[in-house]
Protein backbone atom coordinates (compact mmCIF):
# COMPACT_ATOMS: atom_id res chain seq x y z
CA UNK A 1 0.00 0.00 0.00
CA UNK A 2 1.31 3.47 -0.89
CA UNK A 3 -0.24 6.68 0.41
CA UNK A 4 -3.52 4.96 1.09
CA UNK A 5 -3.67 3.33 -2.35
CA UNK A 6 -3.17 -0.35 -3.12
CA UNK A 7 -1.08 -1.38 -6.11
CA UNK A 8 -1.21 -4.85 -7.63
CA UNK A 9 1.51 -6.63 -9.54
CA UNK A 10 0.55 -7.85 -12.98
CA UNK A 11 -1.41 -6.53 -15.93
CA UNK A 12 -4.46 -4.62 -14.74
CA UNK A 13 -6.54 -5.79 -17.74
CA UNK A 14 -5.76 -9.44 -17.03
CA UNK A 15 -6.65 -8.91 -13.37
CA UNK A 16 -9.99 -7.30 -14.23
CA UNK A 17 -10.76 -10.16 -16.63
CA UNK A 18 -10.13 -12.66 -13.84
CA UNK A 19 -12.35 -10.58 -11.53
CA UNK A 20 -15.12 -10.54 -14.15
CA UNK A 21 -14.89 -14.31 -14.46
CA UNK A 22 -15.28 -14.69 -10.71
CA UNK A 23 -18.12 -12.21 -10.23
CA UNK A 24 -20.03 -11.86 -13.52
CA UNK A 25 -19.46 -15.14 -15.38
CA UNK A 26 -21.72 -17.26 -13.12
CA UNK A 27 -24.68 -14.94 -13.84
CA UNK A 28 -24.07 -14.99 -17.61
CA UNK A 29 -23.73 -18.77 -17.60
CA UNK A 30 -26.88 -19.09 -15.54
CA UNK A 31 -28.76 -17.10 -18.18
CA UNK A 32 -27.31 -18.81 -21.30
CA UNK A 33 -26.65 -22.35 -20.04
CA UNK A 34 -23.95 -22.44 -22.72
CA UNK A 35 -20.29 -22.39 -21.69
CA UNK A 36 -18.86 -21.16 -25.00
CA UNK A 37 -21.50 -18.47 -25.44
CA UNK A 38 -21.04 -17.34 -21.85
CA UNK A 39 -17.29 -16.92 -22.33
CA UNK A 40 -17.83 -14.95 -25.56
CA UNK A 41 -20.39 -12.65 -23.90
CA UNK A 42 -18.09 -12.09 -20.94
CA UNK A 43 -15.09 -11.19 -23.12
CA UNK A 44 -17.18 -8.80 -25.23
CA UNK A 45 -18.57 -7.16 -22.08
CA UNK A 46 -15.05 -6.90 -20.59
CA UNK A 47 -13.67 -5.39 -23.83
CA UNK A 48 -16.46 -2.80 -24.09
CA UNK A 49 -16.02 -1.71 -20.47
CA UNK A 50 -12.25 -1.36 -20.92
CA UNK A 51 -12.68 0.72 -24.08
CA UNK A 52 -15.09 3.03 -22.24
CA UNK A 53 -12.63 3.39 -19.33
CA UNK A 54 -9.68 4.08 -21.67
CA UNK A 55 -11.61 6.71 -23.63
CA UNK A 56 -12.87 8.34 -20.43
CA UNK A 57 -9.36 8.41 -18.96
CA UNK A 58 -7.87 9.84 -22.16
CA UNK A 59 -10.31 12.75 -22.31
CA UNK A 60 -10.19 13.16 -18.53
CA UNK A 61 -6.43 13.67 -18.62
CA UNK A 62 -6.84 16.16 -21.46
CA UNK A 63 -9.41 18.12 -19.45
CA UNK A 64 -7.16 18.03 -16.38
CA UNK A 65 -4.82 20.35 -18.30
CA UNK A 66 -7.28 22.17 -20.55
CA UNK A 67 -9.34 23.46 -17.62
CA UNK A 68 -6.68 26.17 -17.23
CA UNK A 69 -7.99 27.62 -20.47
CA UNK A 70 -11.46 27.97 -18.93
CA UNK A 71 -12.71 31.11 -17.21
CA UNK A 72 -13.32 29.20 -13.97
CA UNK A 73 -9.57 28.69 -13.39
CA UNK A 74 -8.46 31.92 -15.09
CA UNK A 75 -10.54 33.88 -12.56
CA UNK A 76 -8.95 32.02 -9.65
CA UNK A 77 -5.48 32.74 -11.03
CA UNK A 78 -6.42 36.41 -11.07
CA UNK A 79 -7.44 36.16 -7.41
CA UNK A 80 -4.12 34.98 -6.05
CA UNK A 81 -4.09 31.26 -6.82
CA UNK A 82 -0.94 29.86 -8.40
CA UNK A 83 -0.53 27.04 -10.86
CA UNK A 84 1.14 23.93 -9.42
CA UNK A 85 2.74 21.12 -11.41
CA UNK A 86 3.74 17.83 -9.76
CA UNK A 87 4.81 15.12 -12.22
CA UNK A 88 1.81 15.16 -14.63
CA UNK A 89 -0.55 16.69 -12.08
CA UNK A 90 -1.72 20.26 -12.74
CA UNK A 91 -3.75 22.26 -10.26
CA UNK A 92 -4.15 25.51 -8.38
CA UNK A 93 -2.82 26.25 -4.92
CA UNK A 94 -3.08 29.04 -2.39
CA UNK A 95 -2.35 29.64 1.29
CA UNK A 96 -5.32 30.96 3.30
CA UNK A 97 -5.10 31.49 7.07
CA UNK A 98 -2.06 29.22 7.27
CA UNK A 99 -3.73 26.39 5.37
CA UNK A 100 -2.63 25.01 2.03
CA UNK A 101 -5.51 24.79 -0.42
CA UNK A 102 -5.47 22.84 -3.67
CA UNK A 103 -8.05 23.01 -6.46
CA UNK A 104 -7.99 20.72 -9.48
CA UNK A 105 -10.08 18.84 -12.02
CA UNK A 106 -10.40 15.14 -11.22
CA UNK A 107 -11.96 12.87 -13.86
CA UNK A 108 -12.19 10.00 -11.36
CA UNK A 109 -15.50 11.15 -10.01
CA UNK A 110 -16.54 11.05 -6.36
CA UNK A 111 -19.61 13.28 -6.74
CA UNK A 112 -22.50 11.80 -8.72
CA UNK A 113 -24.15 13.93 -11.38
CA UNK A 114 -26.00 13.67 -14.66
CA UNK A 115 -23.85 14.51 -17.72
CA UNK A 116 -20.85 15.44 -15.55
CA UNK A 117 -17.67 13.60 -16.50
CA UNK A 118 -15.40 15.03 -13.81
CA UNK A 119 -15.29 16.77 -10.45
CA UNK A 120 -13.79 19.93 -9.14
CA UNK A 121 -11.84 18.73 -6.11
CA UNK A 122 -10.82 21.12 -3.33
CA UNK A 123 -8.32 19.96 -0.69
CA UNK A 124 -7.95 22.09 2.44
CA UNK A 125 -5.16 20.91 4.72
CA UNK A 126 -5.19 20.58 8.49
CA UNK A 127 -2.68 19.08 10.90
CA UNK A 128 -2.53 15.30 10.33
CA UNK A 129 -4.84 13.51 12.74
CA UNK A 130 -2.36 11.12 14.29
CA UNK A 131 -2.49 9.96 17.88
CA UNK A 132 0.46 10.68 20.22
CA UNK A 133 2.64 11.80 17.27
CA UNK A 134 2.62 8.23 15.96
CA UNK A 135 2.27 8.34 12.17
CA UNK A 136 1.08 4.73 12.16
CA UNK A 137 -1.83 5.56 14.47
CA UNK A 138 -4.43 7.66 12.63
CA UNK A 139 -7.52 8.87 14.46
CA UNK A 140 -9.83 7.06 12.04
CA UNK A 141 -12.87 7.19 14.33
CA UNK A 142 -12.75 10.98 14.50
CA UNK A 143 -12.40 11.27 10.72
CA UNK A 144 -15.26 8.84 10.07
CA UNK A 145 -17.54 10.70 12.46
CA UNK A 146 -16.72 14.07 10.87
CA UNK A 147 -17.37 12.70 7.39
CA UNK A 148 -20.67 11.23 8.56
CA UNK A 149 -21.63 14.59 10.08
CA UNK A 150 -20.88 16.73 7.03
CA UNK A 151 -21.19 14.42 4.02
CA UNK A 152 -24.95 14.71 3.54
CA UNK A 153 -25.61 12.13 0.83
CA UNK A 154 -29.07 10.79 1.73
CA UNK A 155 -30.82 12.68 -1.07
CA UNK A 156 -27.94 13.55 -3.37
CA UNK A 157 -24.28 12.66 -3.82
CA UNK A 158 -23.55 15.55 -6.17
CA UNK A 159 -21.72 17.50 -3.47
CA UNK A 160 -19.35 15.53 -1.25
CA UNK A 161 -17.46 16.39 1.94
CA UNK A 162 -14.87 13.84 3.06
CA UNK A 163 -12.24 14.01 5.79
CA UNK A 164 -8.88 12.39 5.06
CA UNK A 165 -6.21 12.19 7.74
CA UNK A 166 -4.58 15.48 6.68
CA UNK A 167 -7.15 17.33 4.56
CA UNK A 168 -10.77 18.14 3.99
CA UNK A 169 -11.74 16.95 0.50
CA UNK A 170 -14.64 18.75 -1.19
CA UNK A 171 -16.06 17.48 -4.47
CA UNK A 172 -18.74 18.77 -6.78
CA UNK A 173 -19.67 18.15 -10.41
CA UNK A 174 -17.89 20.15 -13.08
CA UNK A 175 -19.93 21.52 -15.99
CA UNK A 176 -18.92 24.03 -18.70
CA UNK A 177 -20.92 26.69 -16.82
CA UNK A 178 -19.22 26.07 -13.45
CA UNK A 179 -17.84 29.38 -12.19
CA UNK A 180 -15.12 30.42 -9.79
CA UNK A 181 -17.60 31.87 -7.29
CA UNK A 182 -18.89 28.39 -6.51
CA UNK A 183 -15.35 27.22 -5.80
CA UNK A 184 -14.69 30.22 -3.56
CA UNK A 185 -17.92 29.61 -1.63
CA UNK A 186 -17.01 25.96 -1.10
CA UNK A 187 -13.56 26.97 0.12
CA UNK A 188 -15.14 29.46 2.53
CA UNK A 189 -17.53 26.84 3.89
CA UNK A 190 -14.68 24.31 4.19
CA UNK A 191 -12.54 26.74 6.17
CA UNK A 192 -15.48 27.38 8.48
CA UNK A 193 -15.97 23.65 9.07
CA UNK A 194 -12.31 23.18 9.99
CA UNK A 195 -12.34 26.15 12.37
CA UNK A 196 -15.56 24.96 14.04
CA UNK A 197 -13.98 21.56 14.70
CA UNK A 198 -10.66 23.02 15.90
CA UNK A 199 -8.61 21.31 13.21
CA UNK A 200 -5.38 23.29 13.24
CA UNK A 201 -4.07 24.95 10.06
CA UNK A 202 -1.39 23.10 8.16
CA UNK A 203 0.84 24.39 5.39
CA UNK A 204 2.78 21.93 3.26
CA UNK A 205 5.23 24.77 2.56
CA UNK A 206 6.40 25.04 6.17
CA UNK A 207 6.64 21.58 7.68
CA UNK A 208 8.51 21.55 10.97
CA UNK A 209 7.50 18.61 13.17
CA UNK A 210 9.68 15.49 12.73
CA UNK A 211 6.65 13.21 12.28
CA UNK A 212 5.28 15.51 9.58
CA UNK A 213 8.62 15.52 7.77
CA UNK A 214 8.51 11.73 7.67
CA UNK A 215 5.04 11.87 6.13
CA UNK A 216 6.32 14.38 3.60
CA UNK A 217 9.23 12.09 2.68
CA UNK A 218 6.70 9.30 2.14
CA UNK A 219 4.78 11.58 -0.27
CA UNK A 220 1.62 11.59 1.85
CA UNK A 221 0.84 15.26 1.24
CA UNK A 222 0.66 14.99 -2.55
CA UNK A 223 -2.68 15.32 -4.36
CA UNK A 224 -4.48 12.00 -4.17
CA UNK A 225 -5.29 11.33 -7.82
CA UNK A 226 -4.51 9.00 -10.68
CA UNK A 227 -1.52 10.73 -12.31
CA UNK A 228 0.20 10.88 -8.91
CA UNK A 229 -0.53 7.20 -8.17
CA UNK A 230 0.82 6.21 -11.59
CA UNK A 231 4.05 8.12 -11.01
CA UNK A 232 4.53 6.65 -7.52
CA UNK A 233 3.80 3.13 -8.75
CA UNK A 234 6.30 3.52 -11.57
CA UNK A 235 9.13 5.27 -9.73
CA UNK A 236 8.89 4.63 -5.98
CA UNK A 237 7.87 1.03 -5.55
Amino acid sequence: MTDGKYFFDGNIYFLTLILYFIIIFPFIHLATRNLTLSVIFLIIFWAVINVIVLVSTYFGKKMHSKIFEKEVFKNLLNKGFQKENIYKYEGLTKEINGRTIRVFYNWNKTADGILSFGDIEIDIYFEPQIINDNIENIDELKLRNLTKQYDKTFWSKADRTIFAFDRLKLFFNYYPWTNSKKIEKRIESGLKILDENHLKPFSIRSINKPEHKILEERLYFLPNMEVIWEHIEKNFR
